[in-house]
C-alpha cells in the first residue's frame, strides 16, 4: 500500500491507527487438516510394518521366498517396514496402490492408468515408479491392485473440515488481534507539509516501526511534528476465549479424521487412559480390514485358488503390534500351556523371542485338571449307584 494513499491531506493534520498487524508479515494460514491426516496415516502405516507375515505351505508354517519378501527385502531399495508404510500410505492417501513383481521384486508403482473392463481382465498401463516408465501394460492378474472403496476418504475430509479450517483461521485471526500492539500516530499540519514528509513517514512506518515492534525493549526515534500513542490496557492481553475456540476446533478436525480412518480419537490424539481397551478397537477396526485386504490379494495373485485351498497361503499377524510385557502375561500363558491351545514354542514366538526347537517345547500338553464331560457324568453315575 503506498503511503500517499493514508495522507490525503498534507497541509492539515492528520491522525494514523497502528495495529502491529500492519506492518507485520502477511497472514499464514495453519492447515490442521494436512496435520491431522498425516498422523492419522502415519500411525496406520507405522503398525502394520510391525506385523509378521507368516507363510504356510500345505497347513504348516513355513519360510520361503515369499516370507522373506515380505519380512525382510521386498526389493533392492527397501526394507520390509520401509516398503509396507509407502505401501499404505499410498493406499490411504490415494485411495489405490499398484504392486508389481519385477523379476521377483515387489515394487510400488509411483503412477499408473487402469483400464476397466466388466467381464475381461482389467490391465494398467503407463505405469511408472521413479524414474522408470514401464513401456508396456500389466495384467490384473500379474500385479496385486489394493483399493479402499468407491470414495476416497482423503477428498471427503477436504471438503468436509474446509469449514473447520476457515473457522480455525477466523479464530487465529481473533487470537492475534486480541494480543497485537495497538497505537495512534498524530501527525500535526507542519510535519505534513514538509517536503521530505513522504520518504520520512516511509522509514518510519516501514523501519522504524517495524524494529519498535519487533523488539522486546526498545525506543522509538520520532521527527518533529510526529507523536506516538500507545493504547494499553486489556486490548492488549491475549484471549482466553480465542485459546478455547482453537483448541475445540483442532480437537473437533482430530476426532473427524479419526473416525474416517477408523482410529479411535483417544489414541490419535495420544492420550495414554486406557490404553490397552483403546490399542484393541484400533486393531479390529481399522488394522485387521487393511490386514486382511493385504493378505487376500496376496493370496489370489501370489498362491492362486489351488494352492490357497491345499493350505499354501499367506498370513498376516496383527498381534505382533501391541507391547507384550512377560511379567504381566505369564499367568495367560500358563493357562494357554495348560489347556492344550499352545506350546511353549508357540508363545516364545508371540512374545518376540527364539523358539527352542526341542521336541518337548513343541509338544501340546494339557493339565489333569481337564477332563471330558462325558466321563465327569459316569463317575457322577458311578458314585449315586454306590450310594
Amino acid at each position: 500500500m503506498k503511503w500517499n494513499e493514508w495522507v490525503r491531506d498534507f497541509f492539515g493534520g492528520t491522525t494514523i491507527n497502528l495495529t502491529q498487524k500492519i506492518i507485520g508479515s502477511t497472514e499464514q494460514q495453519l492447515k490442521i487438516e494436512t496435520f491431522a491426516i498425516a498422523s492419522a496415516i502415519d500411525l496406520i502405516a507405522n503398525s502394520i510394518s510391525k506385523c509378521n507375515f507368516k507363510t504356510y505351505f500345505k497347513g504348516n508354517e513355513f519360510k520361503g521366498e515369499d516370507f522373506y519378501l515380505w519380512n525382510v527385502e521386498p526389493n533392492k531399495n527397501q526394507n520390509s517396514s520401509q516398503f509396507l508404510q509407502e505401501l499404505i500410505t499410498n493406499l490411504l492417501y490415494e485411495n489405490e496402490c499398484l504392486v508389481l513383481d519385477i523379476n521377483g521384486q515387489l515394487i510400488i508403482a509411483d503412477s499408473f492408468y487402469q483400464n476397466e473392463f466388466a467381464i475381461v481382465e482389467n490391465y494398467f498401463t503407463d505405469v511408472t515408479s521413479g524414474t522408470m516408465s514401464f513401456d508396456r501394460s500389466f495384467k490384473m492378474s500379474e500385479v496385486m491392485y489394493f483399493k479402499l472403496g468407491n470414495n476416497n476418504i482423503r477428498s471427503l475430509l477436504s471438503g468436509l473440515i474446509q469449514g473447520y479450517d476457515n473457522l480455525l483461521d477466523m479464530s487465529m485471526t481473533k487470537y492475534k488481534k486480541s494480543g497485537g500492539r495497538k497505537g495512534i500516530l498524530d501527525i500535526n499540519a507542519t510535519a505534513s507539509g514538509d517536503k521530505d514528509f513522504r520518504s520520512k513517514l516511509d522509514v518510519l512506518m516501514n523501519k522504524r516501526f517495524v524494529s519498535y515492534f519487533e523488539s522486546e525493549n526498545a525506543v522509538l526515534p520520532l521527527e518533529n511534528g510526529f507523536k506516538y500513542t500507545e493504547n494499553g490496557g486489556e486490548t492488549s492481553k491475549k484471549s482466553t476465549t480465542e485459546i478455547a475456540d482453537i483448541t475445540a476446533i483442532t480437537r473437533e478436525i482430530f476426532e473427524r479424521v479419526a473416525q474416517a480412518f477408523k482410529i479411535p480419537t483417544a489414541l490419535l490424539r495420544g492420550d495414554i487412559a486406557d490404553i490397552g481397551a483403546t490399542t484393541d478397537n484400533f486393531l479390529t477396526f481399522c488394522i485387521d480390514p487393511l490386514c486382511d485386504m493385504l493378505s487376500e490379494e496376496a493370496n489370489r495373485k501370489r498362491f492362486g485358488k489351488q494352492a490357497f485351498l491345499a493350505g499354501t497361503y499367506l498370513k498376516i499377524d496383527t498381534t505382533s503390534i501391541k507391547h507384550i510385557d512377560l511379567f504381566s502375561i505369564s499367568e495367560p500363558f500358563d493357562k494357554l500351556i495348560a489347556s492344550g491351545g499352545y506350546s511353549i514354542d508357540d508363545l516364545r514366538i508371540k512374545a518376540g523371542d527364539v523358539p527352542l526347537n526341542t521336541a518337548w517345547s513343541m509338544q501340546h500338553v494339557i493339565t489333569k485338571n481337564y477332563q471330558k464331560i462325558e466321563t465327569l457324568g459316569n463317575e457322577v453315575t458311578t458314585t449315586t449307584a454306590t450310594q
